[in-house]
This record gives structure tokens, C-alpha cells and sequence, in this order.
């Protein structure tokens, strides 16, 4: 094990039936983590606590039948589901002009593109 590795804490730490973590809002938007926290319902509460700063504290708490390993691979999955979640919400800003021409067309009796 080199130096670097034994100063770099683990990613997450299991403790008392829960993983605690801070999530940066300028990172990921609180929608974003509110549907992954939805989306994981079933294998943990995900607790948002209250923003502080661009900082926000999430808690996610397990059944007592959980075993470490697996909590670990739940946390490690539900940032892969945050990150997800995230580019949606970045493609669906990117596209929302778009959406709304198309949706406008398609509810309009005339054609606001010109079919020459």
C-alpha cells in the first residue's frame, strides 16, 4: 500500500446501520439526488438534511438485516443512479426549447414550419 492510498479515507463508511455522505450542489441539482433518493426507496431511506452552503448531508439508513458489503454497493449504485439522473436533468434543460416547439406544433392548427 503506497502513502497516497493509506491518506485517502474509504468512500463510505458503514456505521450503525447507515452510510453518511455531503453531496455538493454544484455538483448534482436537488432534484437530481430527490429521484434517486425515490428510486432507491426500496433498499434504503435516503435522509436529506438541510443545505448548508452548496453542501447538503444525506443519511442512508438500511434495514437491520443489511450487511456492510451490501450497503457499500448500495451507496456505490445510487451515485451511478445520481449521475444519471443529473445528465437527464441537463438534457432536459439543453431540450426544452425544442420540446416546446414540438409540442406547440402539434397542438397547432397551422404550420409554424414552412413546408416548401
Amino acid at each position: 500500500m503506497t502513502t497516497k492510498e493509506a491518506e485517502t479515507p474509504p468512500p463510505f463508511i458503514f456505521r450503525d446501520g447507515a452510510i453518511q455522505t455531503v453531496l455538493d450542489l454544484r455538483v448534482y441539482r436537488l432534484t437530481a439526488i430527490q429521484k434517486s433518493a425515490y428510486r432507491f426507496a426500496e433498499r434504503c431511506t435516503a435522509v436529506l438534511g438541510s443545505p448548508e452552503a452548496d453542501r447538503l448531508p444525506v443519511r442512508f439508513v438500511f434495514g437491520p438485516t443489511i450487511i456492510e458489503q451490501d450497503a457499500l454497493e448500495t451507496a456505490r449504485l445510487f451515485f451511478q443512479e445520481l449521475l444519471d439522473q443529473e445528465l437527464r436533468e441537463q438534457v432536459g434543460d439543453e431540450t426544452r426549447a425544442l420540446r416546446a416547439l414540438i409540442i406547440a406544433q402539434a397542438f397547432s392548427r397551422t404550420d409554424l414550419i414552412r413546408q416548401d
